[in-house]
Parts: structure tokens; C-alpha cells; sequence
């Protein structure tokens, strides 16, 4: 590492220019060759998947609300608006019919749905299709209009990243306020930018040859920019305090490659060990999420440890490097913790306690499409479906079977609990609607959903399904949650054995682990206080490995500075007290920068990004602030020498170690 740091610092103006040769050629490969992200999740065992197969033949349908503005929609101006809008859906390329005028109406008479069916499902259909449907939808000329059904889905919003430049500057200020140094701020900021510019890039082109969803952009950004201030940061204070010992800026930087690079290389791995916890859920949609979150992760390490040695080559003697400060508060700290770890520890548990409470409410789903952005056709076609056909419009559970012989028991039964139309024939079969008259996200529009799917099993038998947007969610959640635990015991299970491996320690990766537990349970509190239910069934997966992977960078720079004092003074609680103090003003200042970048995303309109903006935000400054430096040293203070027990060697490798000494 310290070879490659030096090269990098020696041939600044090659590093620099191939980075930025890298980020122009990504970027014009991305722009050249356009994106083609997938957001369909593929879950080919489902109930749901089984009924869509079977309704949708070779094409896809999707419903068109629509009301009028003034009067009725089915007589009058109104009836001669939609008779325009439903002809200018008919020319839309791929439509192969469109319900007639006025379609089913609303018992209010203003709001009517049409049903436009196109001649591919989405996926074959493509962005471009999507995009000209929306705009047809949005463009109602006198009428209000909006859609459902996956070619609408596939409308959201593009990913904006205009926030990620605000959390840049919150942290510039937060960077310049600390090191009170113009360097301090630009190269991180720059190495940061430079390397998810690259990643953003790298995902888009990545989307032609794997399934990546829209929102995985977003996430890489998100992801990115915060660990690379924090990544950058990390190697530089370091630099500084090498420079500030009297150092040359060759050796500084050789110091900072050994100690801090080798933390920053580390912490990158575990994130992405993290990350590919995902793969074990086995969906393509978070294996997108996964790998675009990683390939942003590694590039941000990567120019860590190459573009910043580049850029430090010019700024190393314009740096100001201030004389040492800061520490002796965090030294007074540390030890009054180390003293009385008992109270801290109590202290520091009914913190995370009470972020964690709101997680007895937690309940996995997909939110129906009425908290989609504003504006958006699926938002508002949500909207007037609930307006003018009631909260379970949107919602329709549609029962499909291949026998006829039990349809009219099923029907009856159906008829006692929802709303259902009368059969219609389809080729080989036959279809149900039962509309809930509850709101989808509603528990007992749930409970519906698993006594029909039971019903229908009982009196259909095994060839009648039931699917629609319910079903595909209630099914999206239910395969998530089948694999949390193999996804948990993996991402544990393996940051521990890296842990072990790094430390030389079983104490202190267990421990550690348990912490990030509780920081879990802690974030997914607040999500669920600030949002509420459902979350989505994906959201605490990817919480989970990517705070489990930031908060190993503040666990490898902490332990890392703490072992260094133990080798040198034997005693455990001092060297707790030197590693906060050394580590103390960086960690909480980098938790700030990466907080301020996170909590950026959190006023986006994609209300998944929302929730990982707040949830990251919180995980980042508990982890920092309360388990850093406050649950960690009196955990490490209970423990002592403890810490430090490790499995002896195999006896043969230290006899042959003995003769070799000739001891």
C-alpha cells in the first residue's frame, strides 16, 4: 500500500490524468449508449407471478384514470374531452386497443377509467414507450388524468442528484470549519466527486448487461460521496499529523498510506462484503442495488488512496497544518468513561433503546403508489381512484382460474367480503376482480389478500391464483423476509471473521457486532417513527449492510489507533483514552460530513431515498457519537486484556518458529 500511495504522490500528473481521462470516457460511454435500467422485480415461484402469466397473454394493460375538471365525464364537454384523449391513446404506438367512451365510471359520474392494452409486456416495450405514454397521460388537455400498471411504474421520477451537491457544500463548511484549511476542504470534496462521477457512470453502463433498477443511482451517489470524504479524510488527517511531527510530505504521506490507507482499504472491503450480503437474498433488483452501491464504494477507496496522494503533490506546501488541539477534551472524555464504564454503557443503551422502540411497529411492503412523488401519473391516478371509486380502487385482487366448476361458489364466497364484478371469459379461464373496501396499505386489505389466496386454493383448487398489484407486493415482502435471516448471519458473520483476521481479536469483532445490532435496530426505529408503515421489504436489507460497513470505518480507524497505543503501553484503558483522543475530533467530524451528505437525499421525491437518507443519517451519528466514542471504550474498559485474546498458534508453526530463532 505504501508503495502504491508513493508512486501515485511521485506521478501526480499521470494519476491525476488518468482519473480524469476515466471519468470522461465513462461519461461519454454512458451518455453515447443511454441507460436501461430494469425496476421489475422477478419472483418466478410467486402466486402473483402465476395469475400475471396467465392475464397477460403477450401484451400488458394498463388502466387510465381520468376526470373532468367541470360537470360529468360521460355526457357533455366531458365526454367529448375523453373521446379526444381516448383517440390520441389509440395512436400511441404499441396500443392495440383502448376500452370505449367512457369507459367505468365513477358513481359520482366525474372520474372514469379506460383500459389501454399494448401489444408487449413492459419490459419488451421499453423506457421510450413509457416515457411517450406518460406524456400522452399528462397532456389531458381539459381533463385530469393519471395510470397504473407497470408501463405507468416505470414513469418515476429520474434520479436527481442536485441534493448530493447541497450535501457537498454542508460539507465543505463542516471540513473547513474543522481544519480551518481551503485544502482540507477541496480534496476531499474533489477526490469524492471525481470517483462517483466514475461510479455513476460505471452503474449506468452496468445496466445492459445485469438488472439495475432506476433508484440504484441514487443509491451509489448516496453511498459514494459519503464514505469518499469520509475515506479521503481519514488518509489526510493523518498526512497532517505526519507534516505537523515535522515529517517531508513523502514520508507523511508513506505514514498515512501504512496506518490510515490501510483502515480505508479495509473499511472499503467490509462495506462491500456488506453490500453483497444483498446477493444472498437471491433477487436480481437488489443484486442492481448491490453492485452499483459497491462498484460506487470501491471507486471511492480507490481514489482515496490514488487521487488524493495526486492532488496532496501540488498542495502539500500551501497546506496550513495548525499546531495539535482538539485532543484533551476527547482525552477527558475517555477517561471518565474508562473510570465509570458502567453508568456510560447504561446511558448509552436507553439511547439506542428509545431510537429503537418505533421498530415494534415495523411492518414490510410496498407503499401503493399514492405516496409516489407529486405529480407523478401514478400518484395521481391513485388519487382519483380513491376519490371517486373509494380507498380499495386501487388495489383490485384478481383471482384467476382455469375450471369453471367452482367459480360461482368462489364468487359467492368473494361476495361476502369485498366487491366483486361479474366473471370475465379469458383464453382457457376465467377472472374475478374483488375490490378491498379498505386502502391498500390498510393490515386488513392484507388479511383479505390471505383468505382469498386460501379460498381460492380451497374451493379453485391449485390451478387458480390470485395476483394483482396486492399480491405482488404482499409476495415482493414475503421473499424478502424469508431470507433475512441467511442475509444477516452472512453479513455478521463474515465482518467478524475480517474483524478477527484484522485485529487479532475475538472480543472485539463480537462486540462490535453486537453494537451494529443494536445501531440496526436503532435506525430502522427511526425510520418507522419518521415514516411509518409499511416500509419496503428491501429498505432494512440495504440499512443493514450499509450501515454495518460504514460503522466499520469508524471501528478500524478507532481500534486501529487503540492497538497502536496498546503495543506500545501495555494497558488497555490508556490506550482507549490516546485512540479517542487521536481519533476522537476526526471521527465525529467525519460522522457529521457523512451525515450532512446523507440527510441531503432525504428531500428527494423518491420516498425510498427518503428513508435511506434519514436512516443513514441516524446510523452514521449514533454510531459515531454515542457507540464510538462513548459504548465502545467502556465496553473495552469491562473487558480489559480481554480485548486482546486471541487463539494461540497451531503448536507445530511456533516449535518451527523456535528453531528457527535457535531458541
Amino acid at each position: 500500500m505504501t508503495r502504491v500511495v508513493s508512486w501515485c504522490f511521485r506521478h501526480a500528473v499521470v494519476v491525476a490524468a488518468l482519473w480524469l481521462t476515466a471519468l470522461a470516457g465513462l461519461g461519454f460511454a454512458a451518455l453515447h449508449t443511454g441507460a436501461a435500467f430494469h425496476d421489475t422485480v422477478d419472483l418466478p415461484a410467486a402466486d402473483s407471478t402465476a395469475a400475471a402469466k396467465l392475464l397477460r397473454g403477450t401484451g400488458t394493460e394498463e388502466s387510465v384514470v381520468v376526470r373532468a375538471l367541470d360537470g360529468p365525464i360521460d355526457r357533455g364537454a366531458g365526454r367529448v374531452d375523453l373521446e379526444a384523449f381516448a383517440a390520441r391513446l389509440a395512436a400511441l404506438p404499441h396500443v392495440v386497443a383502448v376500452s370505449p367512451p367512457p369507459g367505468r365510471v365513477a358513481p359520482d359520474g366525474g372520474t372514469a377509467i379506460l383500459t389501454v392494452r399494448f401489444d408487449a409486456p413492459a419490459t419488451t416495450l421499453g423506457q421510450a414507450t413509457a416515457d411517450t405514454f406518460a406524456d400522452v397521460v399528462r397532456d389531458a388537455r381539459g381533463l385530469t388524468a393519471g395510470a397504473s400498471g407497470e408501463l405507468a411504474a416505470m414513469t418515476a421520477a429520474a434520479p436527481d442528484l442536485g441534493n448530493a451537491g447541497i450535501g457537498l457544500l454542508a460539507a465543505a463548511l463542516v471540513l473547513f470549519v474543522t481544519f480551518r484549511s481551503p485544502a482540507c476542504v477541496l480534496l476531499p470534496v474533489l477526490t469524492a466527486s471525481v470517483s462517483v462521477g466514475c461510479a455513476l457512470a460505471a452503474v449506468t453502463l452496468l445496466s445492459h448487461v445485469m438488472t439495475v433498477p432506476k433508484i440504484s443511482t441514487e443509491i451509489a451517489a448516496l453511498l459514494g460521496l459519503g464514505v469518499g470524504v469520509d475515506y479521503a479524510l481519514f488518509v489526510l488527517t493523518r498526512f497532517r499529523q505526519g507534516r505537523r511531527e515535522g515529517a517531508d510530505p513523502a514520508a507523511a504521506l508513506a505514514v498515512a498510506a501504512a496506518t490510515s490507507g490501510r483502515s480505508v482499504v479495509f473499511a472499503g472491503v467490509t462495506v462491500c462484503v456488506s453490500l453483497a450480503g444483498m446477493l444472498t437474498v437471491g433477487m436480481p433488483f437488489l443484486d442492481g442495488i448491490a453492485v452499483a452501491a459497491a462498484v460506487s464504494v470501491l471507486l471511492t477507496a480507490s481514489a482515496a488512496l490514488t487521487l488524493l496522494p495526486a492532488l496532496l503533490r501540488p498542495a502539500a506546501g500551501r497546506m496550513r497544518i495548525p499546531a495539535e488541539g482538539g485532543g484533551r477534551g476527547w482525552a477527558r472524555l475517555a477517561r471518565s468513561v474508562t473510570r465509570r464504564p458502567g453508568p456510560y454503557t447504561l446511558a448509552a443503551l436507553l439511547v439506542v433503546a428509545v431510537l429503537a422502540l418505533p421498530m415494534t411497529g415495523l411492518r414490510l411492503g410496498v407503499p401503493d403508489a399514492s405516496l409516489d412523488p407529486p405529480g407523478s401519473i401514478t400518484r395521481t391516478a391513485a388519487e382519483l381512484l380513491h376519490a371517486g371509486f373509494g380507498p380499495g380502487a386501487g388495489a383490485p385482487l384478481l383471482v384467476v382460474g382455469t375450471g369453471d366448476a367452482s367459480l360461482g361458489t368462489l364468487r359467492e364466497a368473494l361476495l361476502a367480503r369485498a366487491e366483486v364484478g361479474p366473471p370475465t371469459p379469458l383464453p382457457g379461464g376465467w377472472l374475478l376482480t374483488a375490490t378491498p373496501r379498505t386502502a391498500p396499505d390498510d393490515p386488513a386489505t392484507a388479511e383479505l389478500l390471505s383468505w382469498t389466496r386460501a379460498m381460492a386454493t380451497t374451493v379453485g383448487g391449485p390451478d387458480t391464483h390470485v395476483g394483482g398489484p396486492v399480491a405482488a407486493r404482499a409476495d415482493f415482502a414475503a421473499a424478502v423476509t424469508a431470507r433475512l435471516p441467511l442475509f444477516l448471519f452472512s453479513v455478521v458473520g463474515i465482518s467478524v471473521l475480517l474483524l478477527a483476521w484484522v485485529f487479532r481479536s475475538v472480543v472485539i469483532p463480537l462486540t462490535a457486532a453486537v453494537m451494529n445490532l443494536l445501531t440496526a435496530a436503532a435506525t430502522t426505529g427511526a425510520v418507522v417513527f419518521a415514516f411509518g408503515a409499511p416500509i419496503e421489504p428491501y429498505l432494512p436489507v440495504f440499512l443493514f449492510a450499509g450501515l454495518f460497513g460504514l460503522s466499520m470505518d469508524y471501528e478500524v480507524f478507532l481500534i486501529a489507533r487503540v492497538q497502536e497505543a496498546w503495543r506500545r503501553r501495555g494497558d488497555t484503558r490508556a490506550a482507549v483514552v490516546d485512540g479517542v483522543a487521536a481519533t476522537g475530533r476526526t471521527i465525529t467530524a467525519a460522522a457529521l460530513i457523512m451525515a450532512l451528505v446523507f440527510v441531503a437525499f432525504a428531500f428527494v421525491d423518491a420516498r425510498v431515498v427518503r428513508e435511506a437518507g434519514v436512516g443513514l443519517t441516524v446510523a452514521v451519528l449514533l454510531d459515531a457519537v454515542v457507540v464510538r466514542c462513548v459504548l465502545v471504550p467502556a465496553v473495552m474498559a469491562w473487558f480489559g486484556e480481554a480485548n486482546w485474546w486471541f487463539p494461540r498458534r497451531r503448536p507445530a508453526r511456533v516449535a518451527r518458529e523456535l528453531v528457527g530463532s535457535g531458541r
